[in-house]
Parts: structure tokens; C-alpha cells; sequence
């Protein structure tokens, strides 16, 4: 997984954990040398409990500079919440551990300086209830274990033990802060997730929604006002098959799903402009041999019908509708223009579903495809279809 797409606690977690790792370097630099540092109290510990604290103190606590990159979440939780126990234990055993009663030139464990990196692991691996009281029982410890290994430590003791506290506090605090901030952030982006799938399926309901509309519109309102007329075309009875067919498909949700080549695109066109009249002039272009998908040819039937019917329904006497269809493989245009007497697009009402629904929404509910409605009073209307491979 890319750090992109891991959750926003988990980035934070190992953010925290490198910085953790860089801060136990500086730290063992620091405490490396002088009468308070590891190296010279490293001999005044049994054998191999001296070792033990600089690997527990600063070793493992450095190497989450490498682990935080390549180890899953839950094991470098695991590593980085233990390693912050068995401290505590380490800060327990020390008195005990002591070759002699107290330590040379009056000096502090030299573990007192590193708690603050353990707290913070610990807050990170526990940011809940161990990641708060980690850092308040280091208090007492510091305090207990230098007044058993000092003499006469019991004020500068006190006080290095609330150092202690306030000190680990700090740093605890922020990481909490930063890990509370990492989920509020998921718990947004899950939030966005699930809206965004609700608006994908909201538009998927509203695609098909226009597909009805579309059918109903163009099929079922077409006979019906064909059957209105004094004189019924002879093609009524064939246009109502095809309404019930189209109905049906939407009730059983059978679809077509063959796909056409471009040959057989044009055809379609040709076929859908002869049955509405017969004397529309179909200008067409061929190149590639490309497949189109079935959803595309019967987007561009539907709209091209509904375009030609608007033209002689509102275009008048003289509309002379006519048909411009180009195609290859990857794309697809048809282009149907009247010189008819034209309309202001701003003024068609929005219950109007013809060139609203059947035409330009129809064409978008197809994946690459849309549509382009021009016309002004007296001056034609031209309608444009297009569509290109995704």
C-alpha cells in the first residue's frame, strides 16, 4: 500500500514513531558521555543489565527511523507499545541492579533523559488511556529510583520527577492531538466516500430516469399522437410494436448488447431518418472499422428521431431537415439540421422533455457522448450528437 492511500491515523502514527526515532538519537548523543551518561554507568550495572538499558533505552527506540517505513501498521505498534513497557520495567530493576549503593560523582540514571521518547511511543501504539497515564507514573518513578540510588536526593528528586511529568505531557498531548486529528480526517473521508456513492447511485436512478422518459417520449407519445390524427400513417401499428418492445425491455430489463461497426452505425441512422420520412437526405462518412457499443448506436437512434420529429413537427413547411453522419472506431457525429423556423433554446419550458430529455440528457447518460442544441427564430435549428471512445 502507498503512503496515499493509507488512513491519515496510520500516516501520522509512523510520522510520529520516525520523529520518535530521530529524537532517540539526538537524545543518545547526548547522554552518551559525562558522569550522568550511559557509557559511564553502563559498569556500575550487573552484567548484562548495563547493556540492556542502552538497547531498550535508545536502540530500539532508534531503529523506528527504518521500522516506521517498512513494517505493517500493527507490528510496529506492537514493537513501539512493548518496547515502552519493558522500559518501565528497566526503570524498576535499576536500583536493584546497582553494583554499589549509589552511583559514582552523585550522577542520575541516565535513563531519567530518555522517558519522554518512551512516553510518546507509548501514546502513539495507546493514545487512549495508557498514552495519558504513561507519562503521569513517570513522575514517581524518576522521583523513587534517584532518592534509592543518590544521597541526600529527595528535593532535586521531587522536582526532576515533576520535570518529568510535564515534560512527557507535552509531548504525549500532541501526539494525541495529531492521532485524534488523523481519525477526524477518516472519519471525514469515509463520510465523503459514502455521499459520493450516493450521488453515483443517485445519477445512476436519474440516467435511467431519462432513458424512461426518453422511451415514453419518443415511442409510446409518438403513437399515441399518430393514433390522434384523422388519417393514422400506416406504419402506426409497426411504431407500436416497437413502443411495446421498448417497454418491455425496460420492464425486464433486457438490453441489447451487440456491438455495431461503423458500417452498421450508418445504417441505423439511415434507417431511423427513412422511417420518419423517407425523402430525408442522409449525407454519411465512413472510416475505421471500429466497433461502437449498443448503448451508443441506440443513444444516437433515439436523439436523431426525436431531432427529425421536432423539425417537422415545429420547423414548419419549408424545414427540409436533413442528416450528416460521421464515424470511424473511436467517435461518432450525426448532425441534424433544418431551415426551418427556428426557436430561442432559453425559452423552451423545463417540462418540455423533447430536446431537454430526449435529446441532450439522452446523449450524456452515454459514457463519452453529448449533445449540442443551436437555433434562434427564423434562421433553423441545427442539432449536433457526438460521441468518442473513452
Amino acid at each position: 500500500m502507498n503512503a496515499a492511500a493509507r488512513p491519515a491515523r496510520e500516516r501520522l502514527q509512523r510520522t510520529l514513531l520516525l520523529a520518535d526515532g530521530i529524537g532517540a538519537l539526538i537524545f543518545a548523543a547526548l547522554l552518551a558521555t559525562g558522569p550522568s551518561g550511559f557509557l559511564a554507568q553502563i559498569d556500575q550495572l550487573r552484567a548484562p543489565f548495563g547493556v540492556v538499558t542502552v538497547v531498550v533505552g535508545v536502540g530500539i527506540p532508534a531503529s523506528y527511523i527504518i521500522l516506521a517505513r517498512i513494517l505493517p501498521i500493527r507490528a510496529l505498534l506492537l514493537v513501539a507499545g512493548t518496547t515502552s513497557m519493558v522500559f518501565i520495567a528497566v526503570q524498576l530493576l535499576w536500583p536493584s541492579m546497582m553494583v554499589d549503593r549509589y552511583l559514582a560523582d552523585d550522577a542520575t540514571p541516565w535513563i531519567q533523559g530518555i522517558n519522554a521518547i518512551h512516553a510518546t511511543a507509548a501514546a502513539v501504539a495507546w493514545p487512549h488511556v495508557i498514552g495519558w497515564v504513561y507519562p503521569l507514573i513517570q513522575g514517581p518513578l524518576v522521583a523513587i529510583i534517584q532518592i534509592q540510588v543518590r544521597e541526600d536526593s529527595a528535593l532535586p528528586a521531587t522536582l526532576d520527577g515533576l520535570g518529568a511529568i510535564i515534560f512527557c505531557l507535552i509531548l504525549c498531548g500532541i501526539s494525541i492531538a495529531l492521532i485524534g486529528a488523523g481519525d477526524r480526517q477518516d472519519a471525514a473521508a469515509a463520510h465523503a466516500r459514502e455521499q459520493a456513492a450516493l450521488e453515483a447511485s443517485r445519477r445512476t436512478r436519474e440516467a435511467e430516469q431519462t432513458r424512461i422518459n426518453a422511451i415514453v417520449h419518443d415511442d409510446v407519445m409518438s403513437v399515441l399522437l399518430a393514433a390522434s390524427r384523422p388519417s393514422p400513417p400506416a406504419s402506426l401499428a409497426e411504431q407500436a410494436d416497437r413502443a411495446i418492445a421498448s417497454v418491455e425491455s425496460l420492464v425486464s430489463g433486457r438490453t441489447e448488447s451487440r456491438d455495431y461497426d461503423p458500417e452498421e452505425f450508418v445504417a441505423v441512422i439511415r434507417s431511423t431518418a427513412a422511417a420518419l420520412d423517407p425523402a430525408v437526405p442522409v449525407r454519411y462518412a465512413v472510416d475505421g472499422d471500429g466497433a461502437l457499443p449498443a448503448g451508443v448506436v441506440a443513444a444516437f437512434a433515439e436523439a436523431t428521431a426525436e431531432a427529425l420529429r421536432n423539425a417537422f413537427r415545429h420547423g414548419g413547411p419549408d424545414s427540409a431537415p436533413r442528416v450528416e453522419c460521421d464515424v470511424d472506431g473511436g467517435a461518432a457525429r450525426v448532425v441534424i439540421a433544418d431551415s426551418g423556423s427556428g426557436f430561442s433554446p432559453t425559452r423552451i419550458p423545463q417540462r418540455r422533455l423533447g430536446i431537454r430529455v430526449s435529446i441532450l440528457e439522452r446523449m450524456r447518460t452515454v459514457q463519452g457522448g453529448d449533445a449540442d442544441v443551436t437555433s434562434a427564430p427564423g434562421s433553423g435549428t441545427t442539432v449536433t450528437l457526438a460521441w468518442r471512445r473513452a
